[in-house]
């Protein structure tokens, strides 16, 4: 009797922690079978490492796009980092540095371009600072406001705060106000790691009006890309441990956010963006520890997937994966923006953003099945 108490005593937590260990790697995507598939056909785009996130200035058909070299910062040494300007009816068209006269230390994430009523065009960024990875923080991230004109950016504003503790994407809805994820509830190393591994959904949403942050929305598996239907009425956020987007019925007024729906993707949700029709890209990552993988070795590949949601006027969503790959063309996919019938996709580390045609045996009907 004793020998079995002391074999169930043994087998009971090791069960448990192997059950874990499953259940970890099936909600991080370990186990998907990935077979390459795309509705386009891509080019790489290369000159600049860690091209993260990306926005278009419709007005002028260009892309605006985040850069970091993130492996140089996280090694410690001297790296490049800016927003890039990408012609999109330029033919062989390559990105070119936007200069700035922002003078402080600009490693930026997140960016959203927004035009006031009077028709300025003001980019914000979330700069990481001195932050150089997702399990770090100095306290040294804010949000920059620029005047984006001429082809330049003018500094405009910095925001700080303890509240900014770990910002992810923004999105702007006026000119000194705006949405930023925080991927994070905790603030530790340790706290942040465990939040990831034990699929903790204690990440949230701020609201800065102006002159404060208030919290409006949590009870997130790292917040991580917004975005903005074209209305202005619904706010989506992208959620990359809940492998989800999140749906919010927004106050224009008071900036409340309720969360009335959510679409579960089944893949690890990065950046967030929201065509001229309404349809909302991400930028995903089919294998979640697979890009923790990438993120310490460029060697590891990391599958990238793009999926596009599209709202429909009866309720619910047309989900549809257009791209799928396992790394090789690009690794650790993080944003995904429609222009036409072209699709940019972004990375967080690789040396090169994918610039993507739609197949001509695809119409955009057939894509969207």
């Amino acid at each position: 009797m004793k020998a079995k108490k002391t074999i169930l005593f043994i087998l009971v937590p090791v069960l448990l922690i192997v059950s874990f260990a499953l259940k970890t790697l099936w909600n991080a995507g370990q186990f998907k079978r990935i077979v390459p598939f795309s509705l386009y056909r891509c080019v790489p785009v290369t000159g600049f490492p860690g091209p993260e996130d990306v926005v278009i200035d419709r007005a002028k058909d260009t892309a605006l796009i985040s850069f970091t070299d993130r492996r140089a910062a996280m090694a410690g040494t001297a790296h490049n980092a800016g927003i890039i300007a990408y012609s999109l009816t330029t033919p062989g068209a390559k990105p070119v540095l936007v200069k700035t006269d922002f003078k402080g230390a600009f490693t930026p994430h997140g960016i959203h371009l927004y035009r006031a009523p009077d028709g300025t065009k003001l980019l914000f960024v979330v700069n990481m600072g001195m932050d150089s990875h997702f399990f770090e923080s100095t306290g040294s991230s804010t949000v920059e406001i620029f005047a984006y004109r001429d082809g330049r950016l003018y500094h405009r504003e910095t925001v700080a705060g303890p509240e900014l503790s770990s910002p992810n994407d923004i999105l702007a809805v006026g000119p000194r106000q705006f949405y930023v994820s925080i991927d994070h509830g905790a603030t530790s190393v340790i706290g942040k790691k465990l939040e990831n591994y034990l699929q903790l959904p204690i990440s949230y949403i701020l609201y800065y009006d102006g002159k404060g942050f208030k919290k409006a929305a949590g009870g997130i598996a790292y917040a991580n890309g917004i975005a903005i239907s074209p209305d202005g009425a619904t706010l989506y956020v992208g959620a990359t441990v809940g492998r989800k987007v999140h749906v919010y019925a927004r106050n224009a007024r008071t900036g409340e956010l309720i969360e009335k729906d959510a679409v579960s993707l089944g893949t690890g949700v990065d950046n967030l963006d929201v065509d001229a029709d309404g349809s909302i890209w991400a930028g995903c990552h089919a294998k979640l520890l697979s890009f923790v993988a990438h993120s310490k070795d460029a060697a590891a590949l990391s599958p990238s997937e793009v999926v596009r949601i599209r709202p429909l006027e009866e309720g619910g969503y047309d989900v549809t994966r257009v791209y799928l790959n396992g790394g090789g063309e690009l690794s650790g996919s993080s944003a995904a923006a429609g222009w036409r019938n072209r699709l940019l996709i972004g990375a967080v580390y690789d040396e090169r953003f994918l610039d993507c045609a739609l197949l001509p045996a695809k119409s955009p009907v057939e894509a969207e099945r």
